[in-house]
């Protein structure tokens, strides 16, 4: 079973986490809640908010300098938390989502529009796709994993990875054709999190995105790296979702494998 460190090692795909292990997750370390926002964090806020407006903007009318610079600028400010939540929970969330899809697609951009990106982007655009996408991964893991306030490096935690960003990291890893990449994510964070019984709508809306996580593993994660039989084991042991959406999810992947 993968474990979250500071680099991520792809295993062979014949190393499976055990199915209900992987179910039966451990908690979330405990960390403390933040109290109200500071006035400093209320500056920020208004700060970051700004500046989102202005890099998605940029990045609709695919103005990729613009946008990198913007990024940079917000990210400058934009730190790991020191409580989970804070008072930046949602812009973290937000900004890192944007980087990772700006990243993907000017990655998957031909190199003849790439030249007017500046030098420090265009280096790690230059990287092989199963490296791009790892350094992505462990960046948000940093990015999400609440600091000790010390000077000791953080053990970074992928139960802290918000729903929607590990779905835009999977995503991320698929466009760039580095699906093994994204089982190492998915499994380490199902690894991690804590389990939840009573899935309902109120949940999904508040981040939780197991159900789009199973979806991303077992319809698309597993088939590209034709573990078929795995993802339909998987699915067997699975416990937590409602019986509909797990059999929803039985019929898709019996579906694809009949079309390959």
């Amino acid at each position: 079973m993968p474990t979250a460190t500071s680099t991520v090692t792809t295993p062979p795909f014949s190393a499976q986490i055990p199915l209900k292990a992987g179910l039966k997750a451990s908690k979330q370390p405990a960390v403390a809640f933040s109290s109200a926002p500071t006035m400093g964090q209320t500056s920020t806020g208004a700060t970051l908010r700004s500046l989102y407006s202005r890099a998605t903007r940029a990045f609709v009318l695919k103005d990729m300098p613009t946008t990198y610079s913007l990024i940079q600028s917000a990210f400058s400010i934009l730190k790991p938390p020191t409580a989970n939540p804070d008072s930046l929970s949602e812009y973290r969330r937000k900004w890192d989502i944007l980087r990772i899809t700006f990243e993907s697609t000017v990655y998957a951009t031909p190199a003849a529009s790439s030249e007017s990106l500046p030098e420090s982007l265009r280096a790690s655009l230059a990287e092989p796709p199963q490296a791009l996408v790892t350094s992505i991964y462990n960046r948000s893991l940093s990015l999400f994993t609440p600091s000790n306030g010390t000077t000791f490096k953080n053990t970074v935690n992928a139960a802290f990875l918000p729903g929607a960003v590990l779905t835009t990291l999977v995503y991320c890893s698929i466009k760039l054709d580095a699906p093994d990449v994204g089982r190492v994510m998915i499994e380490d964070w199902l690894a991690r999190r804590e389990p939840r019984y009573s899935l309902d709508v109120q949940e999904e809306a508040e981040g939780n995105g197991y159900e789009k996580v199973l979806e991303l593993y077992c319809l698309h994660i597993l088939p590209k790296v034709e573990q078929w039989e795995y993802a339909k084991e998987f699915l067997e042991y699975e416990s937590e979702l409602p019986v509909q959406q797990r059999e929803h999810l039985k019929a898709a992947l019996s579906n694809l494998y009949s079309q390959r």
